[in-house]
C-alpha cells in the first residue's frame, strides 16, 4: 500500500528523547480525513498531532515519521496512574509519547469501512516492520502493545477510538504472516428462524457475531463498557 506524506512545518513533533517505539495505540478522529490533514497541518494547531490516518477509503496519510514523537497519548505523571493499560503504568513517569505510535482512523464511532480495516492492518504490520528496521526490534501484535486511546487516557479520551471499533478482528488479522493477505468471509447469523442484517465475520475459522444486532433480534438490551472492554446482554431481566 502507499502511505502518502501530509506533515508539514507546522505539524507538531520532538524528540523520543532515547526511546524506542514499543506500542501502537489506535485513535478515532472524530471527523472526515479533510479535517484531520487540515488540523494537523494547521498553523494555529499548537497541541496535538498523529503518526498516522487512515481514511475510510483506505488510504494512509502520514504525519509524523516513526522516529520521531507525536503529540497523541500524552500524560502528566498524575493521570498516567489513571491508565488503565498496564504497559503505560509499568513505565510510568515516561510520557507514553515518548514509546508510542498513533493512527487515527476517519470517523466517529470506530466502524471501519472494509478498505479502512485491510489498510489499518498492513499499516500496523507497516509500523512494526520499521520499528524492527530502525531500532532493531518489532513491536509485538498483543494487547499490550496494540491499544485504544481510552486504556491511555481514560478521563479525557473514555471513548476513543469508539465502541464499534473491531478490536477481535484486528488482534486475529495482526497474527497472520506479513506475505498473507487478511482472510475475511462472510458468514450469514440466524436468530429465531431471521437472518441478521448486519452480517458476521469469518476469521480463520472463528465467527465474529455483531453483539447488538443479536440482542436487537432477541428484544434484549446490549451495554457495553468501553474501560474493561466488556458487553453485558440482558434479556427479560435477566443477565
Amino acid at each position: 500500500m502507499q502511505i502518502i506524506q501530509k506533515g508539514n512545518q507546522y505539524t507538531n513533533s520532538s524528540s523520543r528523547d532515547g526511546h524506542a517505539p514499543i506500542a501502537i495505540v489506535d485513535h478515532i478522529s472524530g471527523g472526515t480525513m479533510n479535517s484531520m490533514d487540515s488540523w494537523f497541518t494547521s498553523s494555529g494547531n499548537e497541541q496535538s498531532s498523529a503518526h498516522f490516518g487512515v481514511s475510510k477509503a483506505g488510504e494512509i496519510h502520514q504525519y509524523v515519521p516513526i522516529d520521531r514523537m507525536a503529540w497523541a497519548n500524552g500524560l502528566s505523571v498524575i493521570a498516567i496512574a489513571k491508565a488503565t493499560a498496564p504497559l503505560i503504568k509499568e513505565l510510568s513517569p515516561v510520557n507514553p509519547n515518548k514509546y508510542t505510535v498513533s493512527i487515527e482512523h476517519e470517523g466517529t464511532d470506530g466502524s471501519l469501512t472494509e478498505a479502512q480495516f485491510a489498510a489499518t492492518v498492513w499499516l500496523h504490520k507497516y509500523i512494526s516492520a520499521e520499528v524492527q528496521r530502525i531500532y532493531g526490534k518489532p513491536i509485538a501484535f498483543d494487547d499490550k502493545h496494540v491499544i485504544g486511546h481510552f486504556q491511555v487516557d481514560p478521563v479525557r479520551k473514555p471513548y476513543c477510538p469508539g465502541p464499534k471499533f473491531p478490536w477481535s478482528r484486528l488482534y486475529a488479522a495482526l497474527k497472520t504472516k506479513e506475505d498473507e493477505d487478511v482472510k475475511v468471509d462472510k458468514a450469514e447469523t440466524i436468530v429465531n428462524g431471521n437472518r441478521l442484517a448486519d452480517d458476521s465475520i469469518l476469521i480463520e475459522g472463528k465467527v465474529y457475531v455483531p453483539l447488538a444486532a443479536v440482542g436487537e433480534a432477541l428484544g434484549a438490551k446490549v451495554n457495553w463498557n468501553n474501560v474493561t472492554k466488556t458487553a453485558t446482554l440482558t434479556i427479560k431481566g435477566a443477565k
